[in-house]
């Protein structure tokens, strides 16, 4: 029998059936365990020995354990187990001697006086017992929990030098940071004081518990001093806070707790974050300057990568000799939360700042939620020389982890699951400055192929004509080849069909936009595809024609760059007529 070992990231499951469905933490060795794993405390035990959590917030939880530690330690384990069967005899004992009175009065006092007393005495000896392994355990508290949080920061530097193929991004590793606010108040004060009394110490070490804090998901990080796995014990020693100290306490004290890890493998994610690129806007004299800024779908999921939640600081530095800012703008839309500073910053620079800038106008969001990029454009009262160097920095805060955490749930000290006042904060946060230099853009046109202004005016010249149904299974086919052969189709929409000039016909609509990087430059594509259907009673069409055309739009300096932009047209037409014209694919079957 061949037996195949398969890596998985690690995660929070059950230490006796590896069951990932959490229910509870053992309050002893905090082993996770699951419902069907779960021992918590008896209600007798509690009921004669007294709960192991008392005062706000504990009095009506009971303490969970494992297996392994079935409530005591196994030090005392087999004592207790001991006294409590000399206890039942006893018990029982009492119970014959209520019987016997009735037929011996003598030998009936007898037996209720031995078992009375061999059932006090196991009282005394367990509750002590019981009481010895809870003083040797950390004081149970409950403090108020503010502001739960997880943090990964991935920071960078993105450099064009003076060739515009010389475009390179470094990045350092990732840091990861759990940290969440804890407040010590006065029934936590209560407790440690009482805990103090039983020990007869005033000012001596205090251990205390405030619970677990446990990482979900399947992730991967390096186990170290601060963070040795993925359930964080809360602990530490009451000495350290003003409000258990005996001489004039405050009513209350706050615990700023922060673990620092790192992850095991680096993300495969070289080409970097984010792709930051200048350009000279055509036709504005050189004074106007176009900074498009596109996120890279990247994460340990690729399913579900992280998601741009809002770019916190976009920052633009510039040489003086450009003159002042005489006005900028987002091409994409702005917040009305944008907020946006210039001013003059030393060694001859000026700089723009802007905050709070969203992924995508919040408009548009709902219907354009995969947006990707946005676009600064910025006009200045003089020219923009080609030869300089612009500088700056971005920061921007993603929804996901590069490690794969998705969560943090929140035990008490008892080992039960204890809600937060809000969900707890998840995020990446992308830090990365750059320095880009504008010598390979210079003053740059704009090429669209085919010119049709100064070429032909003639539209349908350009479009090319398949026996093909003009539906989903045809624009499928086309946007899955497109995207197999490197182009981003940004967006497919499709206008509502329309009756056609005779009953059994329907007219269909459809546009298709896109992008394709040579480089670093970018060259943007619309394709409209329209024709009609032939019904005959079915709902499916019997047969149809589709027309296709195709514009091709891109920035150039030079001639290599123009003939670029022709040659991604031809492309682009190549491979629309191999698509739409493949017997075997799914627009040809159609026909």
């Amino acid at each position: 029998m061949d037996v195949t070992v398969e890596q998985r990231a690690p995660m929070v499951r059950c230490y006796e059936c590896g069951s990932s469905l959490v229910f509870a933490l053992c309050h002893h060795c905090w082993r996770p365990v699951c419902v069907k794993h779960d021992l918590p405390s008896p209600l007798w035990a509690e009921k004669l020995f007294g709960r192991e959590g008392a005062g706000p917030g504990l009095h009506r939880h009971r303490a969970h354990h494992c297996g392994v530690c079935a409530h005591s330690r196994a030090g005392t384990a087999r004592t207790t187990n001991r006294w409590l069967a000399v206890g039942v005899a006893g018990t029982g004992l009492v119970a014959i001697g209520l019987v016997a009175v009735w037929l011996s009065l003598i030998a009936g006092l007898s037996l209720l006086l031995v078992g009375g007393i061999s059932a006090a005495w196991t009282y005394r000896r367990v509750r002590r017992d019981q009481a010895r392994v809870r003083v040797g355990m950390p004081v149970p508290l409950h403090p108020k929990v503010a502001d739960v949080r997880l943090v990964e920061q991935l920071r960078g530097e993105i450099t064009l030098g003076s060739h515009g193929d010389d475009y390179r991004t470094v990045l350092e590793p990732v840091e990861g940071t759990v940290s969440m606010t804890l407040i010590f108040g006065q029934p936590d004060r209560d407790r440690v004081r009482r805990r103090q009394k039983r020990l007869r110490v005033k000012d001596a070490e205090v251990r205390f518990c405030a619970g677990c804090l446990v990482l979900r998901g399947e992730f991967g990080i390096k186990c170290g001093e601060q963070v040795d796995g993925p359930v964080l014990a809360l602990d530490g020693d009451a000495r350290d806070y003003l409000v258990f100290r005996a001489e004039d306490p405050p009513s209350s004290s706050q615990w700023k707790l922060a673990r620092r890890y790192e992850l095991r493998a680096e993300p495969d994610i070289s080409s970097g974050p984010v792709w930051i690129t200048p350009s000279i806007v055509p036709e504005s004299d050189r004074r106007a300057l176009e900074l498009d800024v596109q996120w890279l779908e990247f994460g340990p999921d690729e399913d579900k990568p992280l998601s741009l939640e809002m770019i916190e600081l976009l920052r633009l530095e510039f040489p003086v000799s450009w003159g002042e800012i005489r006005d900028w703008r987002i091409l994409q839309g702005v917040s009305v939360l944008t907020q946006a500073v210039s001013g003059l910053i030393p060694k001859g620079r000026r700089s723009l700042e802007l905050t709070r800038l969203p992924p995508a106008n919040q408009e548009r969001e709902d219907q354009e939620r995969q947006a990707t990029r946005l676009t600064l454009s910025v006009r200045f009262a003089g020219q923009v020389d080609p030869g300089d160097e612009i500088s700056g920095r971005l920061k921007a805060t993603m929804r996901g982890t590069l490690s794969g955490v998705t969560g943090l749930r929140l035990f008490n000290s008892l080992g039960e699951h204890r809600g937060l006042p809000r969900t707890a904060s998840v995020k990446t946060r992308v830090d990365v400055s750059f320095r880009l230099s504008l010598a390979s853009i210079r003053y740059q046109a704009v090429r669209v192929v085919p010119d049709r202004a100064a070429e032909d005016s003639d539209r349908d010249s350009y479009a090319n004509q398949f026996a093909v149904v003009p539906g989903d299974e045809t624009v499928i086919a086309l946007t899955n080849a497109m995207s197999e052969a490197g182009y981003y189709v940004k967006h497919v929409i499709e206008n509502p069909p329309r009756s056609g000039r005779r009953a059994d016909l329907v007219q269909r609509y459809w546009d298709i936009a896109g992008r394709r990087y040579e480089g670093v430059y970018p060259i943007d594509f619309h394709i409209i595809l329209t024709g009609e259907e032939v019904h005959s009673g079915d709902i499916r069409p019997e047969s149809g024609t589709t027309k296709v055309w195709i514009v091709v739009k891109g920035a150039y300096t030079d001639g290599e760059m123009d003939t670029r932009i022709n040659d991604e047209w031809k492309q682009l037409r190549e491979l629309t007529l191999e698509t739409l014209r493949r017997p075997d694919s799914a627009a040809g079957d159609q026909g």
